[in-house]
């Protein structure tokens, strides 16, 4: 072994100046089954308190170690320090089977004052959170429920302080007790891998660390010890919403650099350049804009056989043809509906002439219809009934005019159909004369068509060019604002540097706090380290090399926790100086670093009038020898048989 030039300093922890007990304490814990029948008590004391579920190791005949119920000890603690739950959902519904009207109960010291606390086991939701108090009575049915609010305020205001306002928004003020409570009694489920892993989402505590990303936790850490500040978290604030635009406005220059790559490419193509250097600069988009502009000066300039004056004329010409095609078409039909009709008036005018013939015939020689005597006879003789007389005369001359508008009805009709042979050649002429017009039409638009495609086309281009200068322009602001931030978070993360650097009196204390404990656990050339930095907080182990091993994180784990328990003795941090560890020799810490874990806990004891702490270590792996009985160990429990079981019960 290499002696150090200057040795290292003999382990020693200089006491909060004034204070004689712990800031905070378990004294005692009950289970009841129902009131008035006690399960199980356990008292506690200030300093090392171990609870003992022996393993047989090799002995086949005697119970194993495990199931006794050492981490149901450490999840009904936390129930009544404050946490929302004490087991995983089947096995809450399994102790209620048991348990309908169970209890749980603790008395808590907390700066030198007793807290009485009670939590129901069962299914009925009854807790009870009273200063000053006694257990036996808070148990009696008829005491007024409070909810476990009361304690985790008080110990809020006592311990946690001005903390409170430094704890991410997923924790909150109301729930800094509880994200310390988490780190002081982790989950036996985080198998003590990171320092920075204290509740596993298995175990159904409902803590809100659960929801805490490590960055989160590590605000937790930092403001718990008194190394974080609100101008930091500020400032990490701004850092945050910098990054959060950076983000975005580099994914828009990503999607702008996608369309620029395409219009460039279609220009390219259509204009037959190449790539070329210079893509995405203001020159060469005033060089696509150039060249557009002089493909569209010559789409003008193009010769046609016709202008847009000429094909206005023919569509005029054509129109008009139209017209005098239709407006023949009209006087033909109107022909042809007014020989119908004349047709109709003529046939009806000769149905009318053998009646009147008849008539006339009749009334040449007619007979009294009232007398039956001839009328000429009545006109000599004289008719004593009759005083009409019949005109033949009259009779005669409307025969006659009938006869002369039958004829003159007919004349009218052959004039009319000899209209029609006229007007359907004219008919002929004008379909032919409209579908010249609409030839020559139709030849003219096609002309010019080619032309507008063509100035079309010149235009398009020059609104791609256009609109690939508009991309550079907007792709141009959007790198600028992207430098801005960049400088800015440059500026910002200086800041936070500073901050840093303000708790590097703090990271240091518990950097040499933390070798100190790691060369009391591992003697020998260990030396570790604690760092913060924008990575976070890490831990360094140097055991011949820098070490990384299950093991080694394991180890890492429990050095950092009993550090930062020894600067609570101190006063330097906002925890309580209660640290619970639910079976560390299980996260593979080796034998005699578990061995001199009781001695270097034993040793904090002495440093002071009284112990300012409470440590409570489960185990299966028996303690040294002389840890083995009182005063500090504090509980046996058994895996079998159920009656020596934490419980008492199987579930």
């Amino acid at each position: 072994m290499q002696h150090d030039l200057f040795p290292q300093p003999a382990f020693s922890i200089t006491p909060e100046a004034g204070r004689s007990v712990p800031r905070l304490w378990v004294r005692r814990l009950v289970i009841w089954r129902e009131p008035g029948k006690i399960v199980r008590e356990i008292t506690l004391k200030p300093g090392l308190n171990i609870i003992w579920s022996p393993d047989p190791g090799t002995s086949e005949a005697a119970p194993i170690g495990h199931g006794g119920g050492k981490t149901t000890f450490c999840r009904l603690l936390r129930y009544c320090l404050g946490e929302d739950s004490f087991a995983p959902e089947g096995q809450r519904r399994r102790v209620w089977e048991k348990f309908p009207n169970g209890h749980v109960g603790a008395e808590i010291m907390l700066n030198g004052r007793l807290w009485v606390i009670m939590r129901a086991l069962g299914a009925r939701r009854r807790d009870i959170a009273i200063e000053n108090g006694a257990l036996e009575e808070a148990i009696r049915e008829g005491e007024p429920t409070t909810g476990i609010g009361p304690l985790r305020e008080a110990i809020t205001r006592a311990i946690i302080s001005d903390a409170a306002t430094l704890m991410p928004p997923t924790v909150g003020e109301t729930g800094a007790w509880e994200a310390a409570l988490a780190w002081a009694t982790r989950d036996q489920e985080c198998r003590f891998g990171h320092h920075l892993d204290w509740r596993d989402p298995n175990t159904d505590s409902r803590s809100p660390v659960r929801r805490a990303s490590r960055e989160d936790r590590l605000l937790i850490v930092r403001a718990l010890l008194s190394a974080l500040s609100m101008d930091e978290i500020a400032t990490q604030s701004r850092e945050n919403g910098e990054v959060s635009r950076l983000t975005s406005l580099r994914a828009e220059l990503d999607r702008l650099d996608w369309q620029i790559g395409r219009v460039r490419a279609d220009l390219a193509k259509v204009l037959g350049w190449g790539v070329g250097p210079g893509a995405g600069s203001d020159l060469d988009g005033a060089g696509y804009r150039a060249a557009t502009a002089e493909r569209l000066a010559k789409a003008l300039e193009l010769s046609i056989e016709a202008t847009t004056t000429d094909l206005e004329r023919a569509r005029r010409a054509r129109d008009a043809a139209r017209d005098e095609l239709l407006g023949l078409d009209r006087q033909l039909n109107e022909i042809s509906v007014r020989i119908e009709e004349k047709k109709q008036t003529l046939t009806y005018m000769r149905s009318e002439l053998p009646e009147a013939q008849a008539r006339l015939i009749k009334e040449t020689n007619p007979i009294c219809p009232i007398c039956k005597v001839p009328i000429d006879r009545a006109l000599a003789e004289g008719c004593g009934i009759s005083t009409a007389t019949c005109d033949l005369e009259s009779l005669q001359a409307g025969i006659a005019k009938r006869r002369e508008e039958v004829q003159r009805m007919g004349h009218e009709i052959a004039a009319l159909k000899a209209k029609e042979p006229q007007l359907n050649s004219e008919i002929a002429r004008a379909e032919q004369k409209l579908k010249t017009h609409e030839q020559a039409v139709a030849r003219l638009e096609r002309a010019l068509l080619g032309r507008s495609a063509s100035i079309r086309a010149g235009e398009r281009l020059v609104e791609d060019a256009e609109k690939y200068q508009a991309l550079l322009a907007e792709r141009s602001v959007i790198a600028t604002s992207v430098e801005d931030i960049s400088t800015r978070l440059d500026g910002i993360r200086e800041e936070l540097a500073k901050y840093r650097a303000s708790a590097a009196e703090v990271v240091r204390r518990l950097s040499t706090r933390f070798d100190a404990v790691l060369r009391e656990l591992v003697p020998g050339e260990i030396q570790g380290e604690a760092k913060l930095d924008g990575n976070g907080l890490t831990l360094r182990v140097e055991l011949g090399g820098d070490r990384s091993t299950a093991a080694i994180d394991s180890l890492k784990v429990v050095a950092f926790d009993v550090a930062v328990l020894t600067l609570a003795v101190e006063g330097y941090t906002r925890l309580p100086g209660l640290l619970v560890h639910d079976s560390p020799r299980e996260a593979d810490l080796g034998n005699s670093i578990y061995s001199r874990l009781f001695y270097l806990v034993k040793r904090l004891e002495g440093f002071g009038p009284a112990p300012l702490f409470q440590y409570i270590l489960t185990t299966t792996t028996e303690p040294p020898k002389e840890f083995r009985s009182d005063p500090w160990l504090r509980l046996t429990i058994r895996g079998a048989p159920a009656a020596e079981r934490l419980l008492g019960v199987d579930l």
